[in-house]
């Protein structure tokens, strides 16, 4: 009988470990002792009032000392470090651990559990939509619609139908205390023209190119190569170009008219949004921010001053009232409003303020229960922003592409996108002054959203709260607005307290057939187990995300159990490419079973599964599964199996660094997204 049969796992455990690190510890320790020695030196190079201080801090103290010993010393040091790493980790751990196990192989392994898929409820059937048009979604995303907004589209936008005012020119207004007129009596130094924007456009500054970063990130991971990380490693190194985030010098602001005639007779709605944008971003404000992007100012559109309007001087006479605005100023206000709309709002370039605050003093007669969030243009205005066209994040630009005043950190609270059947039931519950409007925001945001949802491509929640019963952040309404999502091929929730019971309803909510492009699905530092991927997994066999290509769910304690049903999902082809579980307190038995799983699944398939509590049975079957498939190679294998327990520290320390990310708790319950921001 074999070494390992007479042995519990945990011994085999304790006997590889104290096989492998004695061996490697001669070669690890003196590189430590040298690695910082160099900075204990730097240390006593400075003066005795600086001792105790970071090195880095005093440098410039000591620079005649710093370049010597960093090009003599530290570099080296580090070339040695990296290369004996190297070495260490993909030339000797894998033979290794190979050759120890294949002395005991027959007496070692394991019962293997026969991966199957857990039942999960059926979710909701596919129901026919018409498919988006992906030229239609360029609308949302590439400039020439919003040029062709300002100057002019044929029959349905002619030039001059819409103007945009200068951002400088209404914060110098509110400062005077002035109140801002209509359209028809602005000054023409008001208004920035379509050539005036082009040029603040061409001035944006050269920035990283995070887009082609991720892109380059996205093809080494389908496709990896030498071509493939070296276009990698020159997008990182090299990727600069002028306006790297891709945005139109262009604000629309979102608020509320205090009275029919009159958005703000008395001036106080542009004192408080003038007021809150000064003091954003610690206060250097948003125009402050506009300009260190290199934007010298900022188009802004507001429907009072943008649009053709009728006299509120007239309002008491309903007769010239009516008569106020000329045939031809009446047909340009409706192209503006049937065929403009959308795209100051939902464009993935143009940043959106809210002014979801009133005034303090308002006018006579004002009914406050007339909110911001009662009423049906302002939900329609902010359900737009809210759709996934604009991204989740800048790379350069340091402010937010949906803003808030009402939040002291220059963004909004985070929300999913709300569905057209999500949004008929809300504005049946707001207010319109005229009643007709009702008609013609949902028939407006039904294009809109049926438009950005069914062409998106990307959707990143980092962070975001997804927590069941909450009214715009809970997993069933994110299945909900994915059911639409006919094009996307990344979505990434990650650090969303979602559990078992969330992933449940996330998977039920997605109706069969759902995701048909998506190929990156990446769900790290969440709080779901076993029957958490188990419902995730059960989803797939209802034709859910048919092109699934990579699969993440590091740092997620689904376990053995977990990595059963993940098994299941490998041997029909889900993902093709890759599939992460690294830091899932996944064991020998739930190794064995994915390695056992692998000749079935798609030809490219990689696990990667480091950082585990896989011992030595475990490990040894995903070496020899990988390499039968893939054939022996010097990067990947060996790290793709690396276990953090064979170093001198207990697995516990390290399950408790991959759950670090998703163990912040908020202090209400009520918004739980509030401070998770755009």
């Amino acid at each position: 009988m074999g070494l390992t049969a007479r042995l519990p796992r945990s011994c085999v455990e304790t006997l590889v470990g104290s096989v492998l690190w004695p061996a490697l510890f001669p070669i690890v320790f003196p590189l430590f002792v040298l690695v910082w020695s160099p900075f204990l030196a730097l240390g006593l190079c400075s003066s005795d009032s600086a001792v105790g201080v970071p090195p880095a801090l005093l440098a410039w103290r000591r620079l005649p000392y710093l370049l010597p010993m960093v090009l003599l010393v530290d570099l080296p040091i580090a070339i040695l470090f990296f290369a004996t790493n190297l070495i260490e980790q993909l030339i000797l751990r894998s033979p290794l651990i190979l050759a120890v196990y294949s002395l005991c192989r027959r007496a070692s392994q394991l019962p293997n559990r026969e991966p199957t898929l857990p039942d999960t409820e059926s979710g909701h059937h596919a129901r026919e939509r018409p498919h988006a048009n992906t030229n239609d979604g360029a609308r949302y995303r590439e400039h020439d619609s919003v040029w062709a907004a300002l100057e002019g589209d044929g029959d349905k936008v002619r030039p001059g139908d819409v103007k945009l005012i200068s951002l400088n020119w209404l914060m110098a207004l509110a400062e005077r205390g002035d109140v801002l007129p209509r359209r028809q009596d602005l000054p023409e130094e008001a208004f920035l023209s379509s050539a005036q924007l082009r040029r603040i456009e061409q001035g944006a500054r050269r920035g990283f190119d995070l887009a082609d970063l991720e892109e380059a990130l996205e093809r080494n991971i389908k496709e990896p190569s030498l071509s493939s990380w070296l276009g990698f490693s020159a997008s990182l190194f090299f990727g600069r170009k002028r306006n790297p985030d891709g945005l139109l010098p262009i604000i629309s602001v979102s608020y509320c008219w205090l009275e029919a005639a009159h958005p703000d007779r008395e001036g106080r709605q542009l004192q408080l949004l003038s007021r809150k944008l000064r003091g954003l971003y610690g206060g250097r404000g948003l125009l402050g921010a506009c300009r260190e992007y290199g934007f010298s100012d900022m188009g802004v559109f507001l429907d009072w001053s943008s649009g053709y309007q009728k006299d509120p001087a007239l309002f008491a006479e309903r007769r010239a009232y009516e008569a106020s605005r000329s045939a031809a100023e009446k047909a340009a206000f409706d192209r503006m409003l049937d065929n403009t709309m959308d795209l100051w709002y939902a464009h993935a370039s143009i940043t959106v303020v809210l002014l979801t605050q009133l005034p303090d003093e308002l006018p006579a007669g004002f009914d406050r229960s007339r909110t911001y969030d009662a009423r049906g243009w302002t939900t329609f205005e902010r359900c737009s922003a809210e759709l996934g066209a604009k991204p989740a994040s800048l790379g350069f630009a340091k402010w937010k592409l949906v803003i808030d005043v009402a939040s002291d950190d220059g963004g909004a609270q985070r929300r999913l996108p709300a569905t057209p059947e999500r949004m008929a039931k809300l504005l049946a519950a707001c207010r319109f002054t005229n009643g007709a409007d009702s008609a013609t925001v949902q028939a407006l945001y039904e294009k809109t959203a049926k438009t950005v949802l069914g062409t998106v491509e990307k959707l990143y929640y980092i962070g975001l709260p997804l927590v069941r019963g909450d009214a715009w952040t809970s997993p069933a309404l994110l299945a909900e607005a994915l059911n639409h999502c006919e094009s996307l091929r990344t979505l990434a929730l990650a650090g969303n307290r979602l559990d078992d019971e969330g992933m449940a309803e996330l998977a039920a909510g997605l109706e069969d057939r759902a995701l048909p492009a998506l190929e990156f699905l990446i769900l790290p530092a969440n709080r779901f187990g076993a029957r958490g991927v188990g419902a995730l997994c059960g989803a797939f066999p209802r034709g859910v995300a048919p092109t699934l290509q990579m699969l993440g769910v590091s740092q997620t304690p689904i376990g053995d159990e977990g990595a059963v049903a993940l098994a299941a999902a490998l041997a029909t082809g889900k993902p093709s490419h890759a599939l992460d579980l690294s830091y899932c307190d996944v064991g020998d038995e739930g190794a064995m079973t994915l390695a056992a799983a692998l000749p079935a699944a798609a030809q490219g398939c990689r696990v990667i599964a480091a950082n585990n509590r896989i011992g030595l049975a475990g490990q040894a079957a995903l070496l020899d599964a990988l390499e039968a498939k893939h054939g022996p190679q010097l990067l990947g294998h060996g790290m793709a199996v690396t276990q953090m327990n064979l170093l001198p520290w207990s697995y516990s320390l390290m399950r408790a660094l991959g759950l670090a990310p998703c163990a912040r708790e908020r202090p209400s319950r009520r918004h739980v997204a509030c401070r998770h921001t755009f």
